[in-house]
């Protein structure tokens, strides 16, 4: 010790160096075991681990409750039906079964074996069945099987918990111990808790129109007497034929059974685990206990009725559990159950099945790795001085003569010394050489440690004032300079230096603390490099990231860019036009949207490897917009974007986009066979900033252009123009809207009356459409996005069906009016239509005038076919409009129809306008000749009526008498008083 404590000792000079270098090996170990952050995965392996045991069960659990035990439909219908028939065979209801016990017996009976069937089938250990019979004392049956799992072939194994005598001893059912004819829910000692029968039952009264599986019911633990066993039950209301319950029938399963699908071994195997079923009412971790299991579950989770998780997660569905008498932590993973449906009442009750286990057992090994690590490295480094204490006390005092040339030797080579013919010191020299030897084998222990984590780590240590930096050989592999020797070593500062400047002359910026190198085969690589600066010394860390980053890129690069025509997809063109947009002067631009024809047809015909190559092909052609400086990038499977701009004018633009237009449609698809296809691309262009300057408005206006020039002249280029998008813009926006509309039939018919120009009596009603459908109003708009579409036939057929069905609920208001019906002039009902609506409306055929409107220009053929179910009906014609649209002098010539509607822009002024009285009266008087009734529309004051009446108009219809209306409206009385003095003061004329 006195050497030791002498400050000029030999021993005291060899001794704190050591030490040091021990200490700076464990350092340094420590370092790169946090880094590499074992410690962190063996934990999540155990929490990963205990989670899918957890999810497993719980899957199972509940795979158990839903599909197997809850599945009463079946038996829910033949008890039901069987229950309901009875009943009403005898005249009675479930209040009656009291004062008839000979009929309850016989009913009971009767359902006992759908009972029993039912316990078998689902694998419970108890059904039962409860009759609401008003009394607290109520019928029913109730058989059990602790032990589903065995099915003899008789009814041996079962017991009658409730129900009459008599059916247990015609069944050979024996009787429990506890056994009652009844269900007692009076509160006494031998009575049943009552939420099981109960719940389902209210529930089906305050949520009337649910069907019985939504209105099922998981009870809480109870036990039908105090001495009988505890169960938890699923029971469902019985509905009568107006949905009004009378009992309930249920499952029931006890703890036991429940317990023994719980086997807290699998979540330790040496059964330090628990499982708590629990009911969380609030989903705030606060679970009310159903049942446990595991030896452990009173020690973790105490007495308490309702267990409190803490909210946080400690890991994913993991969370911390403090044990009540001690102040240990248990984890508990959580699984819920999902047994309610949304929207029904017992939606709130979350069930889960919840694993537990101490921390101290779960995180077993990971805690013992951090032990043997840490008392490791104690033991080795006190091991280490102590042995040197050991070496330097028997050192004598021949050593100091030593001591020069140990400072002298090269701390990087293992101690060479020459022998001085002493035997103490050249044993002593001897000593010192092998211990220099083993210091140099354990400085390489770090490399071996992080060779065996098989990681591209390496690691560096400075110290201040020190010519020489000390590296693992894992150092020279990761940044790739050769190394003869591979152990750990020590280089030149300088030289160190230059190796640093040199892999740091290239810095990432997308990524702190990485640069780009070159490897010993002058491949590029990329490591980290980190640097931790000391007082005393800089310790630092390399690693290989190449790895990383190239799935990076690779990742990076299929996040931007279509993988088959190696666009931007249409992520990436939004967010880098976007970014182009917020920048100042883009001069002029154009915003392009492509739509290759005739794609279908390709994928239809040659297959899709075709329609890939088609597409394809027009992609390498657009990519030259590249040239330019536009962007260009794939929408969806046939469309592309472009996004030209920086230019002074529209015209160099437009050269620009006609030349590449001409590419396109100049290039040609081989096919097989020899055969060729040739291109075709529609487009779309909306101007910056003319036309808009944001995203959003240039792709709606470029996709309304190539819209409206697709469903014109394909292959051809549209500009946007604002005007026909004011006008048309719902054409291009309303294609959901109408599929809305006529998928789910969201029109009804409003009724206006036609009036008697002479008697001023109701002689009819026209049929008037209504949307209901907010975002899309106006008839006119329907009619024009269903021509559009290819779907105006649906128009014509929801007409025809509505209309009658709307008149048919109205007949008492109808009378004896007709019903004037619109009807597109081209289409004509299917002959399956046509057959059942002949057959559901066919005593009301002859009322109808159907009404041709005057959107197109008829067929011959269809209105034909047209008029002869027309006079196979014995109903009317008539053409709508006349004056407007189609309908003119040439339909009235070819049709011939019953009824002729005068438009309401001839109407509308007529008592002032002499050109409209002319075109009237040519009209009527032709009428007249031919016995074609004529109905003036679109009246809306006196003076008009009066001059319709001078004229001699046989029918008016408009607002003056009365808008429609969903229920036919009348007429008031002083109109028809009106009517008939103004036709009086006509014929007194």
């Amino acid at each position: 010790m006195f050497l030791i404590k002498n400050k000029n000792s030999i021993i005291r000079k060899l001794l704190i160096p050591m030490v040091i270098v021990v200490l700076a090996q464990v350092v340094l170990f420590v370092s790169v075991v946090l880094l590499s952050g074992i410690v962190g995965i063996l934990k999540n392996n155990s929490f990963n681990l205990l989670n899918q045991k957890i999810q497993s069960r719980g899957s199972y659990i509940q795979n158990e409750m839903i599909q197997h035990w809850s599945n009463v439909s079946e038996s829910e219908s033949l008890i039901n039906a069987n229950i309901l028939h009875k009943l009403h065979s005898k005249g009675i209801t479930v209040k009656d079964l009291d004062s008839n016990t000979q009929f309850t017996k016989e009913l009971l009976e009767d359902v006992s074996s759908n009972l029993i069937f039912m316990l078998r089938k689902n694998y419970v250990t108890g059904a039962f069945l409860i009759l609401d019979n008003n009394s607290e004392e109520k019928v029913g049956l109730y058989f059990r099987d602790l032990d589903p799992n065995s099915n003899p072939s008789d009814k041996s194994d079962l017991l009658m918990e409730r129900g009459p005598a008599s059916v247990a001893q015609n069944l050979g059912i024996p009787l429990d111990t506890w056994w009652n004819n009844r269900f007692i829910f009076n509160q006494n000692k031998n009575s049943s808790p009552e939420e099981f029968f109960s719940k389902p039952i209210n529930a089906s009264v305050d949520n009337k129109g649910l069907s019985y599986k939504d209105l099922g019911y998981w009870s809480k633990p109870f036990s039908l007497n105090d001495k009988d066993i505890q169960i938890v039950t699923y029971s469902v209301p019985l509905l009568d034929e107006n949905g009004k319950p009378y009992g309930v029938l249920g499952i029931a399963i006890s703890l036991n059974y429940l317990n023994s699908l719980l086997s807290y071994d699998e979540i330790d195997s040496n059964g330090r685990g628990v499982y708590l079923v629990g009911v969380d009412d609030n989903k705030n971790m606060n679970f009310e206990k159903i049942t446990t299991t595991g030896p452990l579950a009173g020690k973790i989770l105490g007495e308490e009725k309702n267990i409190q998780f803490n909210k946080k997660e400690i890991y994913d569905s993991i969370y911390e559990i403090k044990e009540p008498d001690s102040k240990n932590i248990a984890y508990a993973s959580t699984k819920y159950i999902n047994l309610y449906n949304t929207n029904t009442p017992f939606e709130k009750d979350a069930w889960a099945i919840i694993g537990i286990i101490e921390k101290d057992n779960l995180l077993y090994y990971s805690e013992r790795f951090e032990k043997l690590l840490a008392v490791s490295l104690i033991i080795s480094t006190l091991g280490g001085i102590i042995v040197i204490v050991i070496v330097g006390e028997r050192v004598t005092k021949p050593i100091r003569n030593l001591a020069q040339d140990v400072r002298e030797s090269n701390p990087s080579k293992p101690i060479e010394l020459g022998k001085i013919s002493i035997s103490e010191i050249d044993e002593l020299s001897s000593a010192i050489m092998t211990l220099s030897s083993n210091v140099a084998d354990s400085a390489s222990k770090m490399s071996q440690i992080i060779k065996l984590f098989n990681m591209p780590i390496g690691a560096f240590e400075y110290k201040i004032g020190h010519e020489v930096v000390l590296c693992t050989d894992t150092f020279f592999d990761v940044i790739g300079i050769e190394k003869s020797r591979r152990f750990d070593s020590y280089v030149d500062k300088r030289y160190f230096s230059k190796i640093i400047k040199k892999i740091t002359e290239e810095k990432e910026s997308f990524q702190e603390e990485t640069y780009r190198i070159k490897g010993a085969n002058k491949e590029t690589k990329w490591i980290k490099l980190k640097i931790l600066e000391e007082e005393s010394r800089t310790l630092g860390v390399v690693s290989d990231i190449t790895q990383e980053i190239l799935e990076k890129q690779k990742i990076e690069y299929e996040r931007d860019y279509d993988i088959l025509t190696n666009m931007l997809n249409r992520r990436a063109f939004h967010n880098t036009v976007k970014e182009i947009l917020e920048s100042d002067d883009l001069k002029v631009g154009a915003f392009i949207m492509w739509d290759l024809d005739n794609l279908k047809y390709v994928n239809d015909t040659y297959g899709h490897d075709y329609g890939d190559e088609y597409i394809r092909k027009a992609s390498e052609i657009l990519k030259e917009f590249e040239k330019y400086g536009g962007v260009v990038g794939r929408r969806s499977g046939d469309e592309f974007y472009t996004f030209l701009y920086g230019y002074e004018d529209k015209y160099e633009i437009r050269k620009i986009v006609k030349s590449i237009h001409s590419g396109i449609e100049n290039s040609v698809l081989k096919l097989p066979n020899n055969r060729e296809l040739k291109v075709r691309i529609s487009t779309g262009i909306a101007w910056y900033p003319h036309d808009a300057i944001t995203f959003k408005d240039l792709a709606k206006y470029s996709d309304f252009a190539m819209y409206k020039i697709k469903k014109t002249v394909k292959g051809n280029i549209s500009e946007f123009n604002k005007e026909e998008y004011t006008e048309d813009s719902f054409l291009f926006s309303g294609q959901e809207d109408l599929n809305k509309l006529l998928d789910e039939k969201l029109i009804k018919y409003a009724f206006q009356p036609i009036i008697d120009a002479r008697t001023g009596k109701i002689f009819a009603y026209e049929a008037l459409m209504r949307s209901q459908l907010e975002s899309l109003k106006n008839p006119l708009h329907i009619i024009k996005l269903a021509t559009a579409d290819s779907r105006l036939y649906e128009i014509e057929k929801i007409t025809f069906f509505k209309a009658l069905e709307s008149f048919v609920r109205n007949k008492e208001e109808f009378k004896d009016a007709k019903l004037f019906i619109n009807s597109l002039p081209n289409y004509v009902l299917s002959y399956e239509d046509r057959k059942r609506f002949e057959e559901l409306y066919g005593e009301h055929l002859d009322r109808l005038v159907i009404e041709l409107l005057e959107n197109e220009r008829s067929n011959g053929d269809n209105t034909s076919i047209k008029r002869k179910v027309i006079e196979r009906w014995n109903a009317k014609l008539a053409i709508d409009d006349f004056g407007s649209g189609y309908n003119n002098e040439a339909v009235l010539l070819a049709i011939t129809p019953d009824y002729v509607k005068i438009d309401m822009e001839i109407v509308r002024g007529i008592d002032k306008d002499l050109n409209r009285q002319q075109i009237s009266k040519n009209l009527i008087s032709y009428a007249k000749q031919r016995k074609i009734k004529v109905v003036a529309e679109g009246v809306e004051t006196r003076e008009e009526l009066t001059k319709l009446i001078e004229f001699g108009v046989d029918y008016l219809q408009g607002y003056y008498f009365s808008k429609p209306e969903f229920t036919p409206p009348e007429i008031s009385k002083d109109l028809v008083m009106d009517i008939l003095e103004i036709n009086k003061e006509f014929n007194t004329k």
